[in-house]
């Protein structure tokens, strides 16, 4: 089978339940047939014998009539015979066919990923543009390699950890007299001790 062509009709059936759309795809190909056929024609099975001389050998002043009948016989016979022979035509089949696209709402795209890896129910097109979207084969059947790419999806989403704000750390003559993460704050009391005539520092994060 061999393709000739191939003709698409685009945007016949559009849906709000997902990104991609419906479209008519059509496809020319050429398929063999059998049709039964008749036999050659008379005047060439005639002319092949007078070339091979049959007549001219073999047909006799006596037995003339007889053997020119015996030819024309064959050849009407032969153009009476009938023979299977393998013709070709060509067919156009046509289909809808779901053509995925990217799902650009990333709340919609996420609640999905997580009904689909829970096993909700979830249509064969909502599964497609998903598949489209996280790059995996959209065949509409959400299977390991989907779940696997929809965990990495999911985790990429995830924001990243904040780092922990510094804890500032009030030291006098060696000793930790007061931590806190706000540094207003341990600023204010060494100031209050610097006036009661106490030095002290101000360590970030001591260990």
């Amino acid at each position: 089978m061999r393709i000739l062509a191939t003709a698409a009709a685009s945007a016949l059936i559009t849906s709000q339940a997902f990104a991609g759309s419906y479209e008519v795809r059509c496809e020319t190909t050429t398929v063999p047939y059998q049709e039964t056929v008749k036999g050659g024609q008379p005047e060439k099975v005639i002319g092949g014998a007078i070339v091979g001389g049959v007549i001219g050998k073999v047909v006799t002043d006596d037995n003339a009539g007889a053997a020119v009948g015996a030819i024309i016989g064959g050849a009407v016979g032969h153009e009476n015979s009938e023979t299977t022979v393998t013709r070709y035509k060509e067919v156009e089949t046509c289909k809808n066919v779901f053509i995925p696209e990217r799902i650009t709402d990333e709340e919609k795209l996420e609640q999905v990923l997580l009904d689909l890896n829970d096993g909700r129910s979830v249509s064969r097109e909502m599964i497609m543009d998903v598949q489209y979207t996280i790059g995996v084969a959209y065949d509409g059947s959400w299977g390991p390699m989907s779940r696997r790419a929809a965990e990495e999806y999911l985790a990429n989403l995830e924001p990243d950890a904040q780092p922990e704000a510094p804890l500032y750390s009030l030291v006098v003559n060696d000793v930790v007299v007061v931590s806190s993460a706000d540094a207003s704050a341990i600023d204010e009391i060494k100031k209050g001790l610097f006036e009661a005539g106490v030095d002290s520092q101000i360590f970030v994060d001591l260990q």
